[in-house]
């Protein structure tokens, strides 16, 4: 367990103010994913706070997706990263809240995903190839479920984002994904063949290592997708390499 003294807490809404220094310690790598925090009775004396105010605190950070409680004789309070899906649901609030339409966000993903294109096909690697392929292999072979073919061809995009090895454009694509998911692929059912067949012409293009038509078919490809929402039965997703 790393060496980390909290200060006690004078004023304000105990909890929070508690949550946020750990929450300090973590970005600040003090405390590093997989770490467990103090024990509950160390942090009461550090922090100069009741039990039941450092359970709060603790309660805040792992509905926040920060730590993990645990049980048992190596239980406690442990480390972990905030998922995407909890960024997702935040950022979809408020949205809502700004009354930001699908349309922007869709306009959004237009102009990040052909970048995140570009930056991965000069850096990705054989692994990364193999689990986009991986990925679109599975959407083909369940094209009668379009559960599964709307999850992979959201999945197809995180992957392409991770490819760039630079973890705010693997974040930011990956939290859009989750938005458009659960807005346009849910609720109009438009992911078709077509949008695979742009997947796999995509995909080669990046083994190629030809950016230029990695970004053209990808731009064709979000543009295609944004046309069907508008037109969903007269317009396929694939667009032209």
């Amino acid at each position: 367990m790393p060496e980390v003294v909290f200060d006690k807490i004078k004023q304000g809404k105990l909890a929070e103010i508690i949550a946020a220094q750990i929450r300090g310690e973590i970005r600040s790598g003090a405390l590093a994913l997989g770490d467990r925090l103090p024990p509950e009775r160390e942090l009461i004396e550090q922090l100069g706070v009741s039990r039941a105010t450092v359970r709060e605190a603790l309660m805040l950070l792992e509905a926040d997706g920060f730590i993990q409680m645990r049980a048992g004789r190596h239980g406690g309070a442990y480390v972990t990263s905030p998922k995407i899906e909890r960024l997702a649901t935040i950022l979809d609030v408020i949205l809502a809240v700004e009354q930001t339409t699908t349309e922007q966000l869709l306009e959004a993903r237009s102009l990040m995903e052909p970048l995140a294109v570009r930056l991965a096909t000069t850096r990705a690697t054989e692994s990364d190839f193999e689990r986009i392929r991986a990925s679109i292999e599975r959407a083909e072979k369940h094209l009668g479920s379009s559960e599964i073919v709307a999850e992979e061809a959201a999945r197809f995009h995180v992957l392409v984002a991770e490819s760039t090895h630079n973890g705010v454009v693997s974040a930011l694509t990956a939290t859009t994904q989750q938005l458009i998911y659960s807005r346009a692929f849910l609720e109009f059912g438009t992911e078709t063949a077509a949008t695979l067949r742009a997947h796999r012409r995509i995909l080669d293009a990046m083994q190629a290592r030809d950016p230029e038509a990695a970004v053209r078919r990808m731009v064709r490809h979000v543009d295609a997708f944004r046309d069907v929402l508008d037109a969903p039965r007269s317009i396929e997703l694939g667009g032209e390499g």
